[in-house]
């Protein structure tokens, strides 16, 4: 089984650990409901390193981000056939969603860049220092829910999520697993 470079980080902090796709993921941290409830309610953060990545220099057919000129990435749940002339950048990244109403007070401790619904509406991208750490940010909201996936090199992810974590201790952030965001998803 395949593990992000958060598993122990979610060990040690109590997860319940279920197979998904081949990935042992956490299932939750507390219970679904509670984790679920809490991310409608404040926010909550969760480790979606598992999700396949894609760089390509041309538009996808879906899924995708605008990054720059002839610049753009997918971001599909697995199984999926790569796009042509892709590059799978699945393993470099550390992927995180940050999901919740107060998704965005949190990134603005960590973060100069500009996540306001103008600044960066829903399907939208931006680049640049989140908690001191080269970031990319794709907005991509849960229904109602404002949501981002923050997505960092994969050495980073353990210090970048205590960060966030830390950052969010005020909007009563918690962390969310697997079982919370299938409930989300609806």
């Amino acid at each position: 089984m395949k593990r992000s470079a958060l598993f122990y980080l979610h060990r040690r902090a109590g997860a319940s650990f279920v197979e998904h796709r081949s990935w042992e993921l956490p299932a939750f941290f507390s219970s679904a409901e509670q984790e679920a409830a809490e991310v409608r309610k404040t926010v909550g953060l969760a480790d979606l390193s598992h999700v396949s990545k894609f760089d390509l220099q041309r538009e996808p057919p879906h899924d995708g981000w605008w990054l720059g000129a002839n610049h753009y990435w997918m971001i599909v749940e697995a199984p999926v056939d790569p796009p042509s002339d892709s590059i799978d950048i699945s393993s470099v990244y550390t992927s995180l969603c940050l999901a919740g109403p107060r998704s965005r007070d949190v990134l603005n401790k960590v973060t100069s860049l500009q996540v306001s619904d103008v600044a960066l509406p829903n399907l939208r991208a931006a680049q640049g220092l989140v908690a001191h750490t080269h970031s990319v940010l794709l907005r991509e909201d849960i229904g109602s829910i404002p949501a981002f996936h923050l997505l960092v090199s994969r050495e980073y992810g353990e210090s970048f999520w205590e960060t966030i974590v830390d950052a969010g201790r005020e909007f009563h952030l918690c962390p969310f697993g697997l079982t919370a965001l299938k409930s989300l998803l609806g």
